[in-house]
């Protein structure tokens, strides 16, 4: 049965009038006329009776509508949400974060999302990016920001570059290192660091330049930017971490950037992925809107 027509039918029972009901549903009257004779021919009952007055609902027809008339509200009601969704003003968007981009992009960029869209909710998934592959690829995300540079992504995932943050050494400003003028990577030897889940190639790397035992190095991973940084405020542990992770508190001069002789930052290129061949939802396609802006603007 089509809710089209049955919307015809409450409409001329409203209206009474054929001409009325017409204009109300944008259409002729000899469409709207079609219209009804086809919804009683199809149920094989009359549901109106016309005469020069107008027209009447027959018994039939009431009943009709009684059952129809919820149809229609939750059809209209649908897509009235449908239309939201659309626009997201409400919805559900599950994302996921390494912790650079977590500590950088997405607290601003979510904090406009929530300004222009508030019946939005958001789910964030914070984790390294190995994990955060897994979770798309079983669809509990639809997409993540995170270092795409050093981590080999399964061929139906799509890359959206947004950014390129600087990797480096730092430690609070009282740290012994932190007051050397000369410094060398011999220098590190025996200290302990703290940092994220790196990719294991970037991991090995850094611990060959640094020069640390394979067994004897890291001393505290975690993917809580904030816990790190904290950590490293009260300890002599030298944190790995972005520039751009630590801009506030290299501004206020509570870290200092460690730079031996010889040691160079690194990049990390931090993208947007998700699945090829999926089309992302209206409130997904916003985030990436605000990530790239603000990536923009932060240069």
């Amino acid at each position: 049965m089509d809710l089209r027509k049955l919307q015809h039918a409450a409409l001329l029972a409203e209206t009474r009038h054929f001409a009325r009901a017409a204009e109300r549903a944008h259409l002729t009257q000899s469409a709207l006329s079609r219209s009804i004779q086809a919804l009683e021919t199809e149920l094989d009952l009359r549901l109106f009776d016309r005469s020069q007055g107008g027209v009447a609902l027959t018994a039939p027809g009431r009943q009709l509508l009684e059952r129809a008339r919820p149809l229609l509200r939750s059809a209209a009601n649908l897509a009235h949400d449908m239309r939201m969704l659309r626009d997201a003003e409400i919805g559900e968007l599950a994302a996921g974060a390494g912790p650079f981009p977590a500590a950088t992009l997405l607290p601003q960029a979510l904090a406009r999302l929530r300004e222009t869209h508030p019946g939005l909710s958001v789910t964030l998934h914070i984790d390294h990016s190995i994990a955060l592959c897994a979770s798309l690829e079983a669809e509990r995300i639809e997409l993540f920001v995170a270092d795409t540079r050093s981590t080999r992504l399964p061929e139906d995932f799509v890359v959206r570059p947004l950014a390129t943050q600087h990797g480096s050494l730092f430690c609070r400003a009282s740290h012994p290192k932190a007051r050397r003028r000369r410094l060398a990577m011999s220098d590190l030897k025996g200290e302990r660091f703290a940092s994220v889940h790196l990719p294991a190639q970037v991991h090995e790397v850094l611990r060959r330049t640094i020069g640390t035992p394979a067994s004897n190095s890291w001393a505290f991973t975690c993917d809580n930017v904030y816990l790190l940084k904290d950590l490293a405020m009260q300890t002599d542990l030298i944190l790995i971490c972005t520039r751009q992770a630590l801009a506030r508190e290299l501004a206020a001069g509570e870290f200092v950037q460690l730079k031996p002789a010889g040691f160079e930052p690194w990049p990390v290129q931090v993208g947007a992925v998700s699945l090829r061949g999926r089309t992302l939802s209206p409130a997904a396609e916003l985030l990436l809107a605000q990530l790239a802006e603000l990536a923009g603007s932060k240069g």
